[in-house]
């Protein structure tokens, strides 16, 4: 199915919405900037990038365009720990040129969010243990 058919379907009513005073959200996996648009749609679009914060580490995933009939293996993921912080800025600039040149601003300011995020959640961490 082509990305605007599949938008047009998913546009008002899917899972990930989230509407609070006349705003509409998103909350799916792939959306950088979570607007609800087919710009940043990590459900509609045909190439996406995500970067996210799990386990105190950056995990950098784009979808892979031949593999999309099969969803399991069409996800390719990095992990990245946090100090090296300009080595994944420099791979997600990359990614993003190759997979989405539209999308690359917004993927390295969700990159630098995802990052200053853990970053302060180390120091709360290292403040507390040392309170205790």
């Amino acid at each position: 199915m082509s990305q605007d058919l599949v938008w047009s379907i998913i546009k008002k009513n899917n899972a990930f919405l989230k509407s609070s005073h006349g705003l509409t959200l998103s909350a799916e996996p792939g959306n950088l900037r979570n607007k609800n648009s087919l710009k940043y749609s990590g459900l509609a679009r045909r190439t996406t990038i995500d970067v996210a914060a799990v386990n105190g580490k950056v995990v950098v995933s784009s979808k892979i365009v031949k593999k999309a009939a099969f969803p399991a293996q069409s996800k390719k993921t990095t992990t990245f720990s946090t100090v090296n912080t300009r080595k994944t800025a420099r791979f997600v600039k990359t990614l993003a040129t190759q997979y989405a040149p539209e999308l690359r601003a917004a993927a390295l300011g969700r990159l630098h969010r995802v990052q200053s995020a853990l970053r302060s959640a180390k120091k709360a961490a290292a403040r507390k243990a040392k309170k205790n």
